[in-house]
């Protein structure tokens, strides 16, 4: 279904693919366009970042063939249509009568506001549409060199690092010790306080002098409920605890979160957001967490609040806890040489943890994780099917792990 023309009704354009697809009779009748509406700046991205991470797992090159002319289709659309100013960020601007206004992460049409409690007009360029460019730009790189397309993966890394450079440039706020949330028409910043900074952390985009004021500025209380982090800091005019993008909770954002967190050697504060979200399932039947919960501070009830039409369940929900489990455990997969990297960081709360079965490449094993007495976590290989290697390594970009905690964890991979 990606496109290839321009339809104002569905805002198509070559090269997108669609969020929405529904069978209604709204959409079936075309009084609406959402029997395939385009109308979003991150799902393609995130088509050419799911690429990347299946075939991490997989090492399968024929999964990246057969997907090969979708994604690079989807980069030229970003850099082309996705980007009509040219001035290097990503930009929209809905042109159906019936669209959806707001076409990043928060898509409601009140989610970009400035710090007066206007709404933000269009073209709109928010912080976590940049990072999930970077993080595709260079994810393909990696795939072209798999390729063997080598001038491709030079390309696409030197852009994705010349944006980088210019992101930390124009959209750092010195003074609020965070990324604002977007740049509006004129591309004067928007200056909220938002959890869209958290996919930025994610995503690799911010520089590693600005994480750990950001890191900070998440946690501080405006921002984070007890809960998790707040979709908008309390402390900005328009902040309501129950609206849909400006006060409330959502579960399934904490786990990318909390993997920004893990990748950059946060690993306190993932914690602190995975218990959270554990501590929050606990509240309903079947641990199934509504769409989105209030904003309220922990410490005043027992509950967040609820938001009077979030949707119960909600699958995106259940995936969150499939991702806290991998960054806890801190894995990085390595199907192309059969190995899995990993680097458990367990809580008192989770002491022992077995995963049954895992796959990687052509192979599968299961796994013990344990915490000692001392507080360290280790691994061990219950069994194992074909090849499957386990290397124990804090994540690459760690910006707390040091040679000796490298040495120490591949001491401690031989050993076990």
């Amino acid at each position: 279904m990606q496109s290839d023309r321009v339809n104002d009704w569905r805002d198509e354009e070559p090269g997108r693919i669609p969020y929405q697809v529904r069978r209604g009779p709204l959409a079936l009748l075309d009084l609406n366009p959402y029997s395939a509406y385009y109308a979003d700046f991150a799902s393609p991205l995130m088509f050419v970042i799911s690429l990347a991470h299946l075939y991490s797992w997989t090492g399968d090159k024929t999964s990246i063939q057969r997907h090969w002319d979708v994604a690079r289709r989807i980069l030229d659309w970003a850099r082309t249509d996705g980007d009509k100013n040219r001035d290097g960020y990503l930009e929209y601007q809905t042109r159906s009568t019936k669209g959806t206004k707001n076409q990043g992460w928060k898509d409601s049409g009140d989610a970009i506001m400035y710090d007066d409690g206007t709404r933000v007009p269009p073209p709109i360029g928010t912080c976590e549409l940049q990072g999930y460019w970077f993080a595709a730009q260079q994810l393909m790189a990696f795939l072209s060199g798999v390729m063997g397309e080598y001038a491709d993966a030079k390309a696409f890394w030197r852009s994705a690092s010349d944006l980088k450079e210019r992101f930390n440039r124009d959209w750092w706020d010195d003074q609020q010790g965070s990324i604002v949330l977007a740049l509006d028409p004129d591309k004067r910043q928007v200056a909220a306080v938002t959890s869209n900074v958290g996919h930025c952390i994610a995503c690799g985009i911010i520089s590693d002098e600005y994480l750990p004021r950001v890191v900070g500025r998440l946690f501080a209380p405006d921002m984070f409920s007890g809960w998790g982090i707040r979709t908008l800091s309390s402390s900005h005019r328009a902040y309501n605890p129950l609206s849909y993008h400006l006060g409330t909770v959502w579960a399934v954002e904490q786990a990318t979160i909390a993997f920004g967190l893990r990748r950059f050697g946060f690993n306190t504060r993932a914690l602190e957001l995975a218990q959270a979200l554990f501590d929050l399932a606990a509240l309903y039947p079947e641990y199934r967490i509504p769409e989105c919960i209030g904003g309220y501070p922990r410490g005043e009830s027992g509950a967040p609040g609820a938001y009077p039409r979030a949707n119960t369940p909600q699958l995106w929900n259940a995936s969150a806890f499939p991702l806290l489990i991998h960054t806890m455990l801190g894995f990085q997969p390595i199907a192309a040489l059969e190995t899995l990297v990993v680097d458990p960081v367990l809580p008192t709360w989770l002491p022992e943890l077995v995963l049954h079965d895992l796959r990687l490449a052509g192979a599968k094993a299961t796994l013990r994780f344990w915490r000692n007495e001392s507080g360290s976590s280790h691994v061990e290989v219950l069994h194992r099917q074909g090849t499957f290697r386990v290397v124990k390594q804090p994540p690459l970009e760690s910006l707390t792990a040091g040679v000796s905690d490298r040495l120490s964890a591949l001491f401690d991979s031989i050993r076990h």
